[in-house]
């Protein structure tokens, strides 16, 4: 009888530990898969997060035959076109234009651009207005690149209102590459548009975060939205924010050093 309840004893400890080893090893697995599917590399062609019900990425074909040479002239429409979408919601129809001028190839064979252009483009009766636009140069003195961050940014109705949210988000490279470049996160909302402007560095007191105050307006969804994206680029090594940023913006500061 003892015996029998030893060997009872010796199975039972053998299972618990097969199934502990296997818990662990499907939680390193889940572990490993999560950090693979969250890491971004930032990349030129990355495609804007869009809702494709309301929203279509233009082909190269269609972007030359829209925005001719003439229109692009009419339009301010300073540097080539790399990429364009069109959508429509509640206030009309609309095209995103994202523009760039390259300058150089680095040492390491990296295309290199100083220049930068968005547009929001109406389309009312087939007649093309710019509606708005955003335009930036890098600071020859230490940055070196600059260029639309698709893979942060998005075409969505992030709250359900029949209306079209633009999520922008574009950034610099500087001497030590991102680590001391500088991010701009801009949100078109209700026909606002609400910016965060942040300078990277490697030295924690260079950090610098301005919130516009009509961030802490939004819907607290957009908000959480706005914050994961900035946790994601902590995470993947764009941004560096100062310590204790979140507490600080649930306190709705407007400058974060």
């Amino acid at each position: 009888m003892k015996k029998f309840l030893l060997f009872i004893t010796i199975i039972a400890v053998f299972s618990c530990k097969k199934q502990s080893n296997e818990s662990k090893n499907n939680t390193d697995q889940e572990t490993e898969k999560e950090e693979v599917t969250t890491i971004i590399d930032l990349n030129r062609q990355d495609s804007i997060e869009y809702d494709s019900a309301i929203v279509n990425k233009l082909s190269e074909k269609e972007i030359s035959s829209t925005f001719t040479r003439r229109k692009k002239g009419q339009l301010g429409i300073d540097y080539p076109i790399y990429q364009a979408y069109s959508y429509k919601d509640q206030l009309g129809e609309y095209y995103l234009l994202l523009t760039d001028h390259f300058s150089e190839t680095n040492e390491e064979n990296d295309s290199l651009y100083n220049h930068i252009q968005a547009l929001k483009i109406s389309n009312k009766n087939k007649q093309l207005k710019k509606s708005s636009s955003i335009k930036d140069d890098i600071d020859e003195d230490w940055e070196t690149s600059i260029g639309f961050w698709n893979a942060y940014s998005s075409l969505t109705d992030l709250d359900e209102d029949g209306i079209v949210d633009l999520l922008l988000v574009y950034g610099t490279k500087g001497q030590n590459d991102y680590v001391d470049g500088r991010v701009k996160i801009m949100l078109y909302h209700n026909k606002r548009r609400i910016t965060i402007r942040h300078q990277n560095s490697d030295i924690k007191g260079g950090r610098l975060t301005k919130i516009s105050s009509k961030f802490y307006a939004l819907p607290e969804k957009i908000q959480n939205i706005i914050k994961d994206k900035m946790k994601l680029m902590i995470k993947n090594s764009h941004a560096s924010f100062a310590e204790g940023w979140e507490d600080k913006m649930k306190n709705s500061a407007t400058r974060i050093e």
